[in-house]
């Protein structure tokens, strides 16, 4: 079974490259794609991997795939009782050197850590689906069964920094000083977990639920409090977007423009609403994602390139030279998939921004029309009562009355 387990990952990894190993009971590296991983690895610092696979009742029919809370994916299928296979480390978004070196303390040989994130920056990104496609079909190889989604086990793990322990004692004792607990990662595994699948219903359920706990004193100022709070919220979002398979420039850029949105707040209510805003737009743009997986890549290329461009000026030839194709190709191919044709889409995306900006934000309709790039506004009115049946001030009326 070893020689053919090799024979597999051999395969696989040249399919993606993506690192895998083949470990032991215990936890030992016995061979390694690339070769390179075996000499920088441990030799135990698989074991606790293995022990939680066992903890968790895993077999060849339920691999493990864990999400470390530094944005790293590993996962791990049974090949025999006695073997396993170590799928990763790999990540839904790039890391820096520094990030890699602070993941690699005491997992890595210390004289190995530079070309262990020489490799590891190499490595492709990859999705949270591409992560379960993977670790279900090594699994099917091992296992001769077709491996179903639903049973691969996915778990959060908290890494956590050895050193700098003076400051956490302190932090520790006022805790408990105070009586007082951070939020559990439940409350974040729930709303990750939520904006991952695309489920906006799932997600207030997780936003409403009473987390035990406290945020971070961050600072003294109240506002100020709140503010970073926020970022660190959408930090969260954004990461749990990509694992779900929104695009990594799409996600990051729309982090940086809701925490713009954010910075023009100055009343509490209106930050807490637009956190809300911010994480169900989020949601519903991963579930939009989803639903187009079956879209050609082409014109999965030219959806993204319209989100990240949605307040830019650029021109169908643009959009079509960054598609690869005329715009007459691209133009019959979008209208074929999607029922539209490529200015109606855009309009329409416009549209919907408009309408976040009318109901969260006290800009102009000449600054919104500006901003959206439209000629003028009474071509932006136009347009707006086009699609919606109402004009923008009756929108921005009936909806912050409401």
């Amino acid at each position: 079974m070893y020689e053919k387990a090799a024979a597999v990952c051999s395969r696989l990894y040249a399919l993606q490259h993506i690192p895998m190993s083949i470990v032991d009971r215990a936890g030992h590296y016995l061979r390694s794609w690339p070769s390179s991983i075996l000499d920088m690895m441990r030799q135990d610092s698989a074991g606790l991997l293995v022990a939680e696979f066992k903890q968790l009742s895993g077999d060849r029919a339920h691999p493990v795939i864990h999400y470390f809370d530094r944005g790293f994916y590993v996962g791990l299928v049974e090949i025999t009782a006695d073997l396993y296979l170590i799928i990763g480390l790999c990540s839904p978004y790039p890391h820096t050197r520094e990030e890699l070196m602070e993941m690699s303390v005491g997992t890595v040989e210390p004289g190995k850590i530079q070309a262990f994130c020489d490799l590891m920056l190499q490595v492709p990104v990859v999705t949270r689906q591409q992560m379960f496609a993977y670790a279900a079909l090594a699994a099917q190889q091992f296992s001769g069964e077709v491996i179903p989604e639903e049973n691969i086990w996915y778990q959060d793990i908290a890494s956590h920094v050895i050193g700098r322990t003076q400051g956490l004692d302190e932090a520790r004792f006022q805790q408990r000083e105070e009586a007082d607990e951070h939020t559990t990662l439940d409350y974040e595994n729930g709303v990750s977990r939520a904006v991952e699948l695309g489920r906006s219903d799932l997600l207030m359920e997780a936003l409403y639920a009473v987390p035990t706990g406290r945020v971070g004193t961050m600072s003294s100022n109240a506002l100020r409090q709140l503010r970073y709070s926020y970022i660190s919220f959408t930090t969260l979002v954004s990461r749990a977007s990509i694992r779900g398979g929104l695009p990594m420039e799409t996600a990051f850029l729309l982090s940086d423009l809701y925490c713009q949105r954010m910075d023009v707040l100055t009343e509490r209510s209106d930050i807490e609403r637009l956190l809300v805003d911010m994480a169900l737009d989020f949601c519903d743009k991963v579930a939009k994602n989803r639903h187009l997986s079956g879209h050609s890549p082409v014109i999965r290329k030219a959806l993204d390139y319209i989100t990240v461009h949605l307040h830019d000026d650029f021109s169908l030839e643009d959009l079509a030279a960054h598609c690869g194709l005329c715009r007459r190709s691209l133009s019959l191919r979008f209208k074929s998939e999607l029922g539209a044709s490529i200015v109606d889409y855009i309009h329409k995306e416009k549209i919907g921004e408009a309408k976040f900006l009318l109901e969260q934000t006290e800009l102009t309709l000449p600054r919104i029309s500006a901003c959206l790039n439209y000629s003028s506004q009474s071509y932006f009115t136009q347009l707006f009562r086009k699609y919606t049946g109402e004009t923008p001030e009756q929108y921005r009326a009936r909806h912050q009355s409401r």
